[in-house]
């Protein structure tokens, strides 16, 4: 059986090959539809092909497919799918009816995670990859990265040279955390939590794994020793 990694190195080389054999794409402008709270709205494309094919089809790119695993199945199916550059330009994917954007990413390039971000994580995360001296959400965002990532620093985020460092599965939210009055760790760690980029204006909350790990509590469950929960 094949991994998803290779499931998905998979599909995209054959989608890739596709591309190729049905001619040029063409990015169409579509109806602007992310603003956040100052009233911008962002430049937004629709990618397409000769032929413009139907949305079924377009549900199958597997850029689609990589970036739904990347948040929780209540938040992506209903999300947008885009591509976002540095400069906050989209390219949508696959146009949703809630506030997420689901970013397939780009397996081969550290620090690009497939992802799934709120409005405030999106403008958390386009502050710091244009590198503003400090974030400008005015809430808290939220980010889920629930297919791992790999990244330069845990605490630079302006580091763009040192080696990477793999992080596996987590969600994040995007609001300043002062570890040590909260007595928080600053470490990267496989479970539990941190306060990533700890002391800098863009620290945050990263928390391992996912919101829903661990056995669920139904009433009149009792409680063992170590704090799981059994049935009757």
């Amino acid at each position: 059986m094949k991994s998803r990694r290779e499931f998905i190195a998979t599909s995209v080389a054959g989608a890739a090959s596709l591309a190729a054999s049905s001619g040029q794409t063409r990015n169409t402008p579509a109806e602007l539809f992310f603003n956040d709270e100052t009233g911008r709205k962002d430049t937004a494309f629709i990618d397409s092909t000769p032929g413009d094919r139907n949305m079924a089809d377009r549900a199958e790119d597997p850029r689609i497919t990589r970036a739904r695993l990347s948040g929780p199945a209540q938040v992506t199916k209903d999300a947008t799918v885009a591509e976002i550059a540095a400069d906050g330009t989209m390219t949508v994917l696959f146009k949703g009816t809630n506030e997420w954007v689901c970013t397939p990413g780009n397996e081969n390039k550290i620090g690009d995670p497939p992802m799934c971000v709120n409005p405030m994580g999106i403008q958390w995360m386009m502050d710091a990859m244009q590198g503003k001296p400090k974030p400008t959400n005015s809430k808290p965002g939220m980010i889920y990265m629930l297919c791992g990532a790999t990244q330069r620093s845990n605490t630079n985020p302006a580091d763009k040279t040192s080696p990477a460092i793999p992080i596996g599965p987590h969600w994040m939210i995007t609001w300043p955390f002062d570890a040590a009055a909260n007595g928080l760790p600053t470490t990267v760690r496989d479970k539990g939590a941190w306060v990533m980029f700890a002391g800098t204006p863009y620290s945050y909350l990263h928390i391992c794994g996912t919101p829903w790990e661990g056995a669920e509590y139904q009433e009149g469950d009792k409680a063992v020793w170590t704090m799981s929960y059994a049935p009757r």
